[in-house]
């Protein structure tokens, strides 16, 4: 009898097991749609009267892991050349045209955001910063925009593409 009572108990139990919060089903759900390689489509600066301009970078890549990780590079599709800049002059130049960074990164559901934490970057003062981004996603998944704001009003907007 006491073992057809825990079987029952257990039973009644069986349902609550496999029941995940609904937060950490939408927090895995856009994690496992951010996981993957994106190319840059469009780069903006947005200023506060809403006019628009090409942000810095017309080329780039951003990569999710399962694990939780992403890199980013983006460039200027001028920074090409022959051979190694030589100058610091030409350095600093060729810097100004390129950013990369990596780390951890953790999404908020409810906020909208990805954070990447920088743990490298070619930028020396992105070391140990957490990059806020607002994210919004299509329903087929192609698409990705990341945008910076400054309170309420967006200041950037990069858009990506799912790569094939």
């Amino acid at each position: 009898m006491l073992k057809l009572a825990l079987i029952v108990f257990a039973f009644c139990l069986l349902p609550f097991a496999f029941v995940a919060p609904v937060e950490g089903e939408a927090q895995a759900s856009v994690k496992d749609r951010l996981v993957g390689s994106w190319e840059l489509v469009s780069y903006e600066i947005i200023a506060a009267d809403g006019t628009r301009r090409p942000g810095n970078y017309d080329r780039g890549q951003i990569t999710y892991d399962a694990s939780g990780r992403m890199s980013a590079h983006l460039m200027h599709s001028s920074n090409k050349a022959d051979a190694s800049p030589q100058t610091d002059e030409l350095r600093a130049t060729a810097f100004r045209r390129y950013l990369g960074y990596y780390g951890p990164f953790v999404v908020d559901t409810a906020g909208g955001t990805v954070t990447h934490i920088v743990e490298g970057s070619s930028n020396p003062s992105w070391v140990g910063t957490r990059q806020l981004r607002y994210f919004e996603l299509t329903a087929d998944n192609a698409q990705l925009t990341l945008s910076l704001r400054d309170g309420a009003r967006t200041t950037q907007s990069l858009v990506w593409k799912r790569s094939k």
